[in-house]
């Protein structure tokens, strides 16, 4: 017994309806998006007395310690075991200043290197410190932030690690998303939140940024959301293929000869 075929008009009409579902999806994720950017500009209150980064003090001129007291400190020795050390899922490049043009890497951990990823004895939280690894400092440029890099089993020199990089904001984020997956614990915050993984990822990535925000110290340009992201171009691509079948389609079909 044979199957009969769907009709083509049907075809036709589920394609128009998957264009109008998906390019509504793209008209939701940018309008979210711009109106997350407008209450972070609109809900912002400046702290009565101007920070340095509401100075433009560069970073490396920076008294980190200053945002100290926004940060509480841990009281207590972690209830459960972490898994500190884990192979890094990228290259990390490091710069001493914002790469432009020809700028060189000062220095680059390769991947697969097994480095430090959450900090024995650290002063905040379980999962980070500030100014370490992936609890980094926003800068004045989208995407780029201010850190000691991480601690490889190879580190031989500590005042290495004591000094500031600047380095790719979604390098570290690929470093975070690792260390998740690799701490129950993490997990289970990310959980209790509701949160998927890369909404934790993401929110983590910024923690310092957010309580900057919060006291009043720093409008960060990487809590700002990207208005056109990369999902919203995959979905305006498969819109496009869509639209080009169906206009394909609409061509080929034969006309009638009176």
């Amino acid at each position: 017994m044979s199957v009969p075929s769907v009709s083509k008009p049907l075809l036709w009409w589920c394609a128009v309806l998957t264009v109008i579902i998906l390019f509504c999806v793209v008209v939701y994720r940018t309008g979210s998006a711009l109106y997350h950017n407008y209450q972070l500009r609109k809900d912002f209150s400046s702290a009565a007395t101007a920070s340095p980064y509401q100075q433009g003090i560069p970073l490396g001129q920076m008294d980190l310690n200053t945002y100290n007291s926004y940060f509480p400190g841990i009281s207590a020795e972690p209830a459960f075991t972490l898994t500190h050390r884990i192979e890094a899922p990228v290259t990390l490049q490091y710069y001493t200043e914002i790469p432009t043009g020809e700028t060189a890497v000062a220095l680059e951990i390769p991947k697969g290197t097994i480095i430090v990823a959450i900090p024995e004895g650290t002063q905040g939280s379980s999962f980070y410190e500030l100014g370490y690894g992936y609890t980094s400092y926003p800068t004045y440029e989208k995407g780029w932030r201010y850190v000691r890099p991480f601690k490889t089993t190879e580190d031989a020199s500590a005042a290495l690690s004591e000094e500031y990089y600047y380095v790719k904001l979604g390098s570290l984020e690929a470093v975070l998303d690792t260390a998740i997956r690799a701490n129950k614990p993490f997990r289970a915050a990310v959980r209790q939140q509701h949160w998927t993984l890369d909404r934790g990822k993401h929110i983590f990535a910024r923690y310092i940024d957010d309580v900057l925000y919060q006291n009043g110290a720093y409008l960060s340009p990487d809590l700002f959301y990207r208005v056109v992201d990369r999902w919203s171009v995959m979905l305006l691509g498969v819109v496009g293929g869509i639209v080009f079948f169906l206009l394909g389609s609409s061509l080929c079909v034969p006309r009638n000869r009176g």
